[in-house]
């Protein structure tokens, strides 16, 4: 089940979860919802909230799609209908009273769901900075807002008035993937979520937790610390991490926790990887090495990532490497 996920033969995996049934549960949701995710991207909402539908307590994944979903007011809320969601008029008045009530997040939620989402925006994003601004805070705190957070409609993520909150959301969704790509072991593309955010904060006037200083720090210490421990004895000796490498390091994993869902970790790798390039050679615009196997081009039409960087990527920070505010689809 795991090497199917990670090779993204999503159907297939479903249909070998449905077949092994309830030992292979947390797998075949986590596959359904990635093949949900799947058609948000084309005229298939309907299937995708049918598959969601098949997992139990999927009312957030739903809470997701139908805040996606960039339908008329009608279409919407037979949408809401479908997925069992009061409608969008009614969405308004409950995120006010969960807001009265302090629950940030029902308050993102119901915003998110309502005709005006970018009112979720400040909210979900203040208390994601609240967070991180005091030194125990976990990414389990902050990664469930985030991600929530991050399926506001593209179109109202895009407007001019939201320009601050998008670049804001878009650093700390960069920050975080890192730490979850950290956690999921996805090693490729590490360094780049985090070149991504720091070249944000260099380029975006913000007002986040964040310094650029740290970020190094911790991709040095993370670097440090993983290569010396995945080293062979064959292998020439690598400078040691140094006393306040480990230190930085250990904070990093007590920040981290562990991945609940274990099939999940390791490097995405699909059909062909293996594969020689034929004469058509493209350069990843995350690496700047030849890619090897499938190419997966960005919303530019030109920037390229291999397939496999793609897909992890999309999975711990779903906006694009080029920092437009669009959302990846490579599934």
């Amino acid at each position: 089940m795991a090497y199917l996920i990670r090779g993204n033969e999503l159907e297939l995996a479903v249909s070998v979860g449905t077949v092994l049934g309830e030992a292979a549960s947390p797998a075949t949701h986590y596959a359904l919802q990635l093949l949900a995710r799947k058609c948000m991207m084309i005229p298939m909402w309907n299937l995708a909230a049918d598959l969601l539908l098949m997992t139990p307590d999927s009312e957030e994944q739903l809470v997701k799609l139908c805040a996606f979903y960039p339908g008329c007011i009608e279409e919407i809320n037979d949408l809401h209908k479908k997925c069992n969601l009061p409608p969008a008029e009614k969405c308004i008045q409950l995120a006010e009273k969960a807001q009265a009530d302090g629950n940030v997040f029902e308050t993102i939620k119901y915003y998110l769901l309502s005709q005006e989402p970018e009112n979720a925006l400040p909210i979900g994003i203040d208390f994601v900075k609240g967070c991180i601004s005091n030194s125990n805070w976990t990414l389990d705190t902050v990664y469930p807002v985030l991600d929530l957070l991050s399926f506001i409609r593209t179109e109202k993520l895009l407007l001019h008035t939201c320009t601050n909150a998008r670049n804001e959301l878009l650093i700390l969704c960069g920050y975080i993937g890192a730490l979850l790509a950290i956690r999921r072991q996805y090693q490729s593309i590490v360094p780049a979520l985090y070149e991504y955010t720091s070249q944000l904060l260099k380029r975006r006037v913000v007002s986040v937790p964040l310094k650029i200083e740290h970020l190094s720090e911790e991709l040095d210490a993370w670097r440090a610390c993983t290569s010396s421990a995945t080293q062979s004895s064959e292998e020439s000796p690598c400078t040691p991490p140094s006393d306040s490498q480990r230190t930085i390091y250990e904070t990093l994993l007590k920040r981290l926790k562990d991945e609940p869902l274990k099939g999940i970790i390791g490097p995405d790798y699909v059909t062909g990887s293996n594969l020689p390039s034929h004469s058509d050679i493209h350069i990843s615009c995350l690496t700047g090495l030849k890619i090897q196997g499938p190419v997966y081009f960005l919303e530019d039409g030109k920037s390229a990532i291999s397939l496999n960087d793609a897909l992890m990527w999309a999975k711990v920070n779903p906006f694009s490497p080029l920092g437009t505010g669009i959302r990846l689809n490579p599934f």
